[in-house]
């Protein structure tokens, strides 16, 4: 299986989520934050639920750490480069609006050198350590679950 073309494709639908999200917020930032329905807001259903649940369909037809593995770091990726494209398409907003001022709804910013969302480093950090275990190691993590689940 070529992990880096999985891993690219995934990369690429999350940019385009960026494309559908400008056409849909227009100049109201973060309004998929602010709309709810049983409590949750569209953000909630889109990240967390809607697209783990597509992700995890190939498992069901592949169970592959090491694919596994290729998944998650592209959803953590991808998650950080869906919220970024976000301003870098939106002409409402654009890229000089990237800040804790302009944008609002992104909550715990902290400054690196540039200002960035704390989730950012976050997602970044953890699709490191995702990587780590389920990409790099991932023969070796295979072995551990075969021997212990059988």
């Amino acid at each position: 299986m070529n992990y880096k073309l999985v891993f690219l494709i995934e990369i690429l639908a999350f940019i385009s989520i960026s494309f559908w999200a400008v056409a849909m917020e227009g100049s109201v930032g973060g309004i998929f934050g602010i709309r709810t329905l049983f409590s949750f807001n569209a953000d909630f259903y889109i990240f967390n639920l809607t697209i783990p649940l597509f992700l995890l369909m190939i498992l069901v037809i592949k169970p592959q750490i090491k694919l596994f593995g290729t998944l998650a770091v592209g959803y953590l990726i991808g998650t950080v480069l869906e919220d970024f494209f976000w301003f870098v398409i939106n002409p409402f907003y654009g890229i000089q609006k990237f800040n804790s001022q302009n944008a609002f709804w992104l909550l715990n910013w902290i400054n690196i050198g540039v200002e960035i969302p704390l989730f950012y480093l976050r997602y970044l950090l953890g699709a490191l350590f995702v990587w780590f275990i389920f990409v790099y190691n991932s023969e070796k993590v295979s072995k551990i679950i075969k021997k212990y689940i059988k």
